[in-house]
């Protein structure tokens, strides 16, 4: 069972370094998380171009946080790999590691958003952890010390802008039904 778990797993991985998608999916993952609060954005009144200005900018400063947390997976990989790794090979086949997230916008999803954000991030890393596994022929545990660094960065700069920006937003919303 262990090995066919394994061999699984390396057909996950195969299929990630075959699947170069690069920039434009990371974007696309930006634009999914972005969306996943814009019926917030909608309860606080905004107009469409407001609503539009604030989607672009989150989904372009995703992008940039998970452009950096790609960086230091592979500034990792390069120091402790065995072979070197040039970046764009590196960010097209971690790109499409980042393709769970995609559905991110389901995050919305009343009561169980949660929940759907907690596989979508788990299922990421283990994609992550996959890649590196099966593309530089790491061992397992290797690929997941090397991987969670940036996976924890990726982590904390998206709770930091949901934060920031878009809990800003809910409280602004709580505010105004407070009132009578």
């Amino acid at each position: 069972m262990l090995l066919d778990l394994e061999r699984l797993l390396n057909g996950l991985g195969g299929w990630l370094i075959r699947a170069d998608l690069g920039l434009g999916l990371l974007l696309v993952v930006g634009i999914s998380m972005s969306l996943s609060h814009v019926f917030a954005l909608f309860a606080n009144r905004l107009g469409a171009r407001q609503i539009l200005w604030r989607l672009l900018i989150d989904a372009l400063v995703l992008t940039s946080a998970f452009l950096l947390s790609g960086s230091i997976d592979m500034v990792l990989l390069n120091l402790y790999g065995s072979n070197p790794v040039h970046p764009s090979a590196f960010v097209d086949g971690i790109a499409s590691c980042w393709l769970p997230a995609c559905f991110y916008v389901c995050v919305a999803a009343p009561y169980i958003g949660e929940t759907i954000g907690l596989v979508l991030w788990v299922l990421t890393h283990l994609n992550m952890v996959t890649f590196v596994h099966v593309r530089f022929d790491l061992p397992w545990d290797q690929a997941l010390v090397l991987t969670t660094p940036g996976y924890l960065l990726a982590l904390v700069l998206v709770a930091l802008l949901f934060r920031q920006s878009w809990q800003r937003g809910y409280a602004m919303l709580a505010s105004e039904l407070a009132e009578p």
